[in-house]
């Protein structure tokens, strides 16, 4: 079993604070804050008879034009897979030999599809750290990088995101959902595409961050299985959290025309500090979302890209004011400088951009039992209900 995340990163993290006191004096830079369309028209031509004969010498009309190329709609990358079939109501595994975990074996993924061909589609990507160099990727602060993960692994895990997945919870807005639990084993926030070899004396280990493919073959295979649904909820928690914000586009290219939401509890895109950011770029080859303009200089960039790109979709942020485990993933060390950004995200939020924040230094939400409330005495899951629901109601909570 792995070490709790946040006393993982916690082994680096005074490492890292000394490293960038002895480089730099001190952190360096403030981070700018500047998860189906209609078949086209095919032209008709129409004859018109006149009152005079037509001479038999006239030549026939013309044909039609043919269709512009460019008026049809760009086929869909994502077309194509290989429906799932599994029982409703429970949870089935589903092995993918296009699944790639860190260390080059393949995984898969675990569904429970509703009753219905058209209930929501709630997609849950798993967390579990991050590594981008020697110190990272040996020092154990992402999970399952040189193991197997089957289907004991996935579903173990399934069982602990039982907030959003428990049907039996009346207060739970997503209770009637179709749910896909997606692992984690790349150690690149599900969103990489390299192979990398870290070494250090005689100790080495190579790790397939593999997570953009990875994610890739998901969409593809639940395109095929879930085509209609109401709505699709992109979520995840820590590292998960991550994931869904950098994925949550490529659901909006597999399924355009329907409604794609984002639910990431404490993965918030906080600029790294130092170039923490530009070293897990290369190392990983990090795919960001096309177009995001600005986002390889600063994580925050990401928050305006998403509200530019999906202006319909709702995008919830949930996190701990003094976050432990991701003040230690971002090198934001000092407390009250990572609860300083984690408020200036919350002041750049977009129109339909809302965040749920709790006092303390604790790390996902989604996993108390029983949830936290805000401040103001909300709970996590009326906050929740409130956003599954697009109550106008529904507005930032916490400090």
């Amino acid at each position: 079993m792995m070490l709790p995340l946040s006393y993982r990163f916690a082994l680096v993290a005074s490492f890292i604070a000394l490293t960038v006191a002895a480089c730099s004096g001190g952190e360096s830079g403030t981070p700018s804050l500047a998860d189906s369309p209609s078949s086209p028209a095919v032209p008709t031509a129409t004859a018109t008879a006149t009152a005079t004969a037509t001479a038999p010498s006239s030549p026939p009309p013309p044909p039609p034009p043919a269709p512009d190329a460019g008026d049809a709609a760009p086929p869909n990358p994502y077309a194509g897979g290989a429906p799932i079939a599994a029982p409703a109501n429970q949870w089935t595994y589903v092995p993918m030999n296009d699944f790639i975990c860190g260390n080059g074996n393949p995984s898969g993924i675990a569904i429970n599809p509703s009753t219905s061909p058209t209930a929501p589609l709630l997609v849950f990507f798993m967390g579990g750290g991050a590594c981008w160099d020697t110190l990272t990727c040996l020092g154990g602060t992402a999970s399952n990088i040189a193991e197997d993960v089957g289907e004991a692994n996935v579903m173990g895990d399934v069982d602990r995101v039982k907030a959003l997945f428990d049907r039996t919870a009346t207060e739970n807005p997503f209770k009637d959902a179709s749910f896909v639990f997606v692992p984690y084993c790349t150690g690149d926030l599900h969103a990489g595409d390299a192979t990398k070899t870290y070494s250090i004396i005689a100790k080495s280990v190579t790790v397939h961050h593999n997570g953009s493919k990875n994610s890739d073959a998901v969409v593809k295979r639940l395109l095929a299985t879930f085509q209609t649904p109401s709505k699709i909820y992109v979520t995840g928690a820590s590292g998960g959290g991550y994931g869904a914000m950098f994925n949550v586009s490529r659901f909006q290219t597999a399924w355009p025309g329907f409604r794609v939401d984002l639910l990431d509890d404490c993965g918030p895109p906080i600029h790294p500090a130092g170039n923490t950011w530009q070293k897990m770029r290369a190392s990983w080859n990090l795919q960001l979302p096309s177009g995001c303009t600005g986002c390889e200089d600063d994580a925050s960039k990401i928050l305006p890209y998403l509200a530019a790109q999906m202006p319909q979709a709702r995008f919830a942020l949930l996190d701990y004011t003094q976050d432990k485990t991701i003040r230690a993933f971002t090198g934001v060390l000092i407390p009250q400088d990572f609860e300083n950004k984690l408020m200036a995200l919350r002041a750049a939020a977009g129109p339909r951009q809302r965040m749920f924040f709790v006092a303390g230094d604790s790390h996902v939400l989604i996993r108390e039992d029983p949830l936290p409330t805000s401040a103001g005495g909300l709970p996590l899951y009326s906050w929740l209900q409130r956003f599954a629901s697009d109550d106008p109601a529904w507005d930032h909570e916490g400090p």
